[in-house]
């Protein structure tokens, strides 16, 4: 291969979840950049493995649930820990949350005010920031946790079946973000390319 032939670009997407619907999300994306011509990790913050270099990759998202208007310590540990990292590359945020379907476009608003304000206040500026709408997990939720949530969800979003799970996220909007986001390392990647063959 030459060194103008764009290379398999390698993507690592860092997850933080507590029900686990962020982990399906991060799975979701890895599977959309995979099949968009990236090789992709998708690993939770909480658990990183012996020997992990973010070093390694040409692009990184960072993906964690809103919950109480804040997100997982897992999430916050880690861009504080990888910002030299995150700086250095193509980077984006993916903040999972229900409040992005409030029938209250304050609420809408304020929930998007959060996602990026978060990256600010960790000292890091990505590239993208996206809210995904998450789910509804009554299965994983103990009773207190249960009745907060429907009541929560009906003021939000009208009726909701507290018997059964119900998943808002939008699919191919998902796989639209991570086909971007590998288009974003892309590009990125053959504009260096371009810049040293030019030297």
């Amino acid at each position: 291969m030459s060194s103008l032939q764009v290379m398999l670009m390698k993507l690592l997407v860092v997850y933080a979840t507590i029900d686990g619907m962020t982990a399906r999300i991060a799975e979701r994306i890895g599977e959309a950049a995979r099949a968009a011509g990236s090789s992709a990790d998708v690993l939770n913050a909480a658990a990183l493995p012996n020997g992990f270099d973010p070093s390694r990759y040409d692009g990184i998202l960072v993906g964690a649930s809103m919950h109480a208007q804040g997100y997982q310590r897992a999430a916050t540990r880690f861009v504080r820990r990888y910002g030299e990292a995150l700086r250095a590359r193509p980077s984006g945020f993916f903040s999972v949350c229900l409040s992005i379907l409030s029938t209250n476009p304050k609420e809408r608003a304020e929930s998007r005010r959060i996602a990026e304000q978060f990256p600010a206040k960790v000292g890091w500026k990505p590239d993208v920031v996206e809210i995904i709408a998450g789910a509804l997990m009554f299965s994983h939720y103990g009773f207190l946790r249960r009745m907060a949530m429907k009541a929560i969800a009906k003021k939000e979003m009208g009726s909701v079946d507290a018997t059964r799970d119900t998943v808002f996220t939008d699919w191919e909007a998902v796989d639209r973000f991570a086909r971007d986001f590998v288009g974003r390392i892309t590009d990125r990647s053959s504009k260096s390319t371009s810049a040293s063959a030019a030297i």
